[in-house]
């Protein structure tokens, strides 16, 4: 079979988007939404999204190996695949535009939280309730978030926020806020600088007299 060179230069000039390496290979997503996987001992096979991924992750099964694969996009999308064939199982849609971060929301990992660029956190599953719950909405793109003791951290630039699973807010720190008190320091550090020194130059100066030269 014969490639045609147009497609033989489409197919040389994707770009690496995402990429994560495990102990079993590496899962790497491509500019126009072709997923890959290279396993270390067999053969890579790979898959064609709707979308470009943008968060992916992988979780371990009962064997305790490496055997899902889900992968956010920008077009909202959250993909379940299997390693290492890459066959899609399901697929969840949100709101809020790209999926910027995710994470496991429950032990059994059959459900997961899903944070994206509009700041919405909404958790996904196929037992969960409609397929999809938003949970809360965030002042701000979520770059990162995690679940601990049923409590949710995210971030978002320097701002550092956690809500409990029914999505009320248990903190939130401004992260800017240090950087803004040092400011008003070195502001208040220079104001004296200045004003000493015009006090300086408005005071007399002091006689100075000749001293004789010591040879």
């Amino acid at each position: 079979m014969c490639t045609h060179g147009s497609a033989f230069c489409r197919m040389n000039n994707r770009v690496v988007v995402r990429s994560l390496v495990t102990p079993d290979g590496c899962l790497v997503a491509m500019d126009d939404g072709l997923v890959q996987w290279r396993p270390h001992n067999g053969t890579n096979r790979r898959i064609k999204l709707d979308a470009i991924a943008t968060v992916m992750l992988v979780v371990k099964g009962p064997s305790k190996r490496i055997e899902t694969a889900i992968i956010g996009d920008a077009q909202g999308g959250v993909t379940f695949l299997t390693l290492p064939l890459l066959d899609m199982v399901d697929k969840f849609t949100v709101e809020g535009g790209v999926v910027r971060s995710m994470c496991s929301a429950a032990p059994s990992e059959t459900s997961f939280l899903v944070a994206t660029q509009a700041g919405q956190v909404w958790m996904v599953g196929p037992n969960v309730p409609g397929r999809g719950v938003k949970l809360f909405t965030y002042d701000g793109p979520v770059s990162s978030l995690r679940l601990h003791s049923n409590i949710i951290h995210i971030q978002s630039g320097w701002h550092r926020a956690t809500y409990s699973m029914d999505g009320s807010q248990t903190m939130n720190i401004d992260g800017t806020q240090p950087f803004a008190k040092k400011a008003q320091q070195r502001a208040n550090r220079r104001a004296k600088i200045l004003e000493s020194q015009q006090r300086s130059g408005d005071a007399p100066q002091p006689l100075m007299l000749d001293l004789p030269v010591v040879a």
